[in-house]
C-alpha cells in the first residue's frame, strides 16, 4: 500500500500541497487513457462538450454539462493506494463529491487561471483535498499546474473578480495580490503521478501550445466530518457546475457528520 512519509504530511499541511513518491501502474494509464478517448466519442455530438474541461465523467445521469458518463472514472477514483494517502492527509471517512477531467489538448488547450477551488463549494466546514491524476507528461511547456506555497494557510477564500475569456477555463479569477508569479512552484508530473492539494491552495495553469496533450483528471474529496450542503448549492449556484445536485459517493469509512445526502444526483 502506498503511504505518504511523515515528512511528506507535514508539507502538505506546511505548503498545502504534496507530490507522493507513487505511479500509477502503466496498465490503468493506458486505461483511463481510453476512457477519456471513449468520453470525447460519447460525447462528440453533446452540445456545448469541451474536451478542454469536462465535468462529472463519472455519473450515469448526465450532470449539469449533459456529459454522458461512464462508470470506470468512479473505479479509477476508488484505487486503495491513493484513498491511503488521501486518509494520511484528511482522514479515514471520505466522500467523493466531484471529478473533472482537464483535457488542455495540443496547441489550444486553454488557460486555467489563478483561482483558489473553494469559493462556491457549499461545504460545512469547508474542507477538501484535491487529487490531480496525471494522464500525460505534465511539463512547463503543455501548462502543468503551479501552486502558490503556503497560500491556504489563513483559512479563508481571498478576493475574486469576474473575467470571462474564451482562452479561460473558469471566469473566476484571483484578485492580483493574493498571489505572486515568482514564488510559484510548477508542479511537473509524469504519466500516473498524482499531487494533491488543499481546498484553499491557490494554483494556476497556463495555455497549452506544445505539440503535447496534458490531460488530467482530478478527484475532489472532503473528510465525512463535513457537511456537503444541497440546499445551500441551490443559493449559490453557478449553473454550469450545478452544485445543489451534486452526486456523492462514500470512498470510505461512514458519515460521521451525519448530515450528508446520497440520495440526491443518483
Amino acid at each position: 500500500m502506498a503511504s505518504l512519509s511523515e515528512d511528506q504530511v507535514a508539507s502538505y499541511h506546511k505548503d498545502g500541497f504534496v507530490i507522493p513518491d507513487f505511479q500509477l501502474p502503466a496498465a490503468t494509464v493506458a486505461d483511463m487513457r481510453a476512457a477519456y478517448d471513449a468520453l470525447l466519442d460519447a460525447n462528440a455530438d453533446t452540445p456545448g462538450f469541451d474536451p478542454d474541461f469536462i465535468l462529472g465523467p463519472h455519473l450515469p445521469q448526465p450532470g449539469a454539462q449533459g456529459t454522458k458518463g461512464d462508470p470506470r472514472w468512479l473505479a479509477f477514483a476508488q484505487n486503495p493506494d491513493i484513498l491511503h494517502m488521501l486518509a494520511q492527509v484528511t482522514g479515514p471517512d471520505l466522500i467523493l463529491w466531484g471529478m473533472t477531467v482537464f483535457g488542455k489538448p495540443a496547441h489550444h488547450g486553454k488557460i486555467t487561471p489563478w483561482h483558489q477551488d473553494g469559493d462556491y463549494y457549499p461545504i460545512e466546514p469547508l474542507e477538501t483535498t484535491t487529487v490531480w491524476i496525471a494522464l500525460d507528461d505534465a511539463t512547463p511547456e503543455n501548462g502543468c499546474m503551479r501552486y502558490m506555497p503556503g497560500s491556504h494557510k489563513q483559512r479563508r477564500i481571498f478576493p475574486h473578480h469576474w473575467d470571462e475569456r474564451p482562452d479561460y477555463t473558469l471566469t473566476q479569477v484571483l484578485d492580483d495580490d493574493y498571489y505572486d508569479e515568482d514564488k510559484a512552484v510548477s508542479v511537473e508530473l509524469k504519466a500516473g503521478q498524482i499531487a494533491l492539494h488543499d481546498v484553499y491552495m491557490a494554483h494556476v495553469s497556463g495555455a497549452n501550445k506544445s505539440d503535447h496533450r496534458r490531460c488530467g483528471l482530478v478527484l475532489r474529496v472532503m473528510p465525512a466530518t463535513s457537511h456537503y450542503n444541497h440546499a445551500k448549492g441551490k443559493a449559490s449556484d453557478n449553473p454550469t457546475h450545478d452544485y445543489a445536485k451534486r452526486a456523492l459517493f462514500l470512498l470510505s469509512g461512514e458519515d460521521t457528520s451525519g448530515k450528508n445526502d446520497f440520495s440526491i444526483g443518483h
